[in-house]
């Protein structure tokens, strides 16, 4: 992997000023703050601005874009002489940790307009709902992807059209596949009491998800008969083709492992979730990476969550693995303790891996890039209750996408980690700088004013840009605004 790719950006903040009244004097004083914060991160050579672009800010109205306030930010970012990579947020701002008061829904429109295309008329059957009937407004369900996928086509196609002009200052576009923009199932809430460290919560309980079963379990065995022969009852109902009512009595007797059942419905889960993303991936790809299009070979990137928590231990040298109650109800590993004990099979995430692999494949010009958190994380922070694994999951994930052939970039998943310097030893030592074992091409750092507001950030950083040639002190150009046609996110 060649250290030229390297790039380190940083992360905008979720909003900057208040977008209905960008005139207000509290606005203008955050756009000056924000235009400061750019200048030095073009002084300490960052390569660009990871910025959120809220569908429920610019698609308010169904079929309507307005973008003005992007271009904003976007030009000012450019004015900078850094590149623009803007996610494309299709989930809620607010409610996860560090969002603090900001706070951006889902179009209003979205959840209504989808409710009468399903049975039962019900705006819970295309939002998650979880094992304890708790229903998520932050993002559409994976199981109703179906029913909105036309519309994500739409906003993407607006995105293109609406910065045609600036596809040269944007360096690559993150898909958002879930809540906090990341391709998984939101199983830990504070409403289901699944945060850390605890179990996570299944989500798997709306009309859409059951059903979805129903028809994964039918397509498999053919006949009722059949599934019940297979998981070993004496007759079935239709309604027995279902997920468990006490899920904690299902993960305490260890039956998602122990039984036919139960490895069908975390093997079904796990796949439900991976369509998901391919169907939204996909779409994205047939707007953005076409022929003759403005982001022809732009990079297109989307988020995987170091879910790092009851993971295992280092005992005697040795990982031992615990039971991963966080990540497979997550929806991110399959369920193979053989999987799980084994680096060549990514200690799970073979398969998630496996997703961007395939997506890379279908490309004709851009790459597909995969986006893996918590790399500032330690083992075993937190003590024997957290069960942390984050350095060594850093670690797999980076192998297993260097084995499939996949660009791997990372960042942090706390803010109030970075001023401490182990965070950024561990960041470094991910990177595929030379001399070093690591394979992650990029890092983006959460957020911009937490690194250029903090010296020890600042200090930090410096080490990093040291270590990267293209970015070497006596190296850097003097330039008023990226070079056009330079798309190396």
């Amino acid at each position: 992997m060649k250290t030229k790719n390297i790039t380190i950006n940083v992360m905008a903040p979720l909003l900057v000023g208040t977008p209905a009244d960008m005139g207000s004097d509290s606005s203008r004083a955050e756009l000056e703050k924000f235009k400061s914060w750019l200048s030095q991160a073009k002084a300490r050579r960052v390569s660009g601005v990871s910025i959120d672009v809220w569908w429920g800010l610019v698609n308010s109205v169904r079929g309507q874009y307005d973008f003005s306030y992007y271009r904003t930010l976007f030009q000012l970012i450019i004015d900078a002489g850094l590149k623009v990579i803007p996610i494309i947020s299709l989930h809620q701002c607010g409610g996860n940790v560090g969002d603090g008061k900001n706070y951006v829904p889902i179009p209003e429109w979205v959840f209504p307009a989808l409710a009468k295309l399903v049975p039962s008329g019900k705006a819970e059957a295309v939002q998650y709902v979880s094992e304890k009937g708790n229903a998520c407004v932050e993002v559409v369900s994976a199981f109703a992807t179906h029913l909105i996928v036309d519309e994500y086509k739409s906003m993407f196609q607006a995105f293109s059209d609406g910065f045609a002009d600036m596809s040269a200052n944007i360096a690559e576009i993150n898909i958002s596949l879930g809540p906090a923009g990341e391709l998984r199932y939101p199983s830990y809430t504070d409403a289901d009491n699944s945060n850390w460290p605890n179990r996570g919560a299944l989500q798997c309980y709306s009309e859409l998800a059951i059903a979805s079963f129903r028809s994964w379990v039918m397509e498999k065995y053919e006949s009722e008969s059949e599934v019940a022969r297979a998981w070993g009852f004496a007759e079935m109902e239709p309604e027995d083709v279902a997920p468990p009512t006490d899920v904690s009595d299902f993960f305490k007797r260890k039956q998602h492992v122990k039984t036919v059942y139960g490895r069908d419905l975390m093997q079904w889960y796990h796949e439900a979730l991976l369509e998901h993303g391919r169907q939204v991936m996909s779409t994205a790809l047939s707007v953005f990476d076409t022929e003759d299009g403005p982001f022809r070979g732009t990079d297109i990137g989307a988020k995987i969550p170091g879910v790092h928590w009851k993971m295992g231990e280092w005992l005697d040298g040795k990982v031992v693995m615990s039971d991963r109650l966080a990540e497979v109800p997550a929806g991110l590993i399959v369920v193979n303790m053989a999987e799980w004990t084994s680096d060549d099979s990514g200690r799970g995430y073979k398969s998630i891996v496996s997703l961007f692999a395939e997506l890379n494949a279908l490309t004709k010009h851009s790459r597909v890039v995969l986006h893996f958190t918590c790399l500032e994380m330690p083992d075993g922070a937190d003590g024997k209750k957290a069960m942390s694994l984050a350095n060594s999951l850093v670690r797999w994930v980076g192998a297993e996408a260097k084995r499939q052939g996949v660009s791997v970039k990372g960042e942090n998943a706390l803010n109030f980690t970075l001023p401490v310097p182990q965070s950024w030893d561990l960041m470094r030592s991910a990177l595929a700088l030379p001399g070093q074992t690591g394979v992650y091409e990029g890092l983006t750092l959460l957020r911009i004013n937490d690194v250029l507001e903090s010296d020890v950030c600042k200090a930090e950083l410096e080490k990093i840009m040291k270590l990267i040639p293209d970015v070497a002190l006596d190296e850097v150009p003097e330039q008023t605004g990226p070079p056009a046609g330079d798309k190396a996110a």
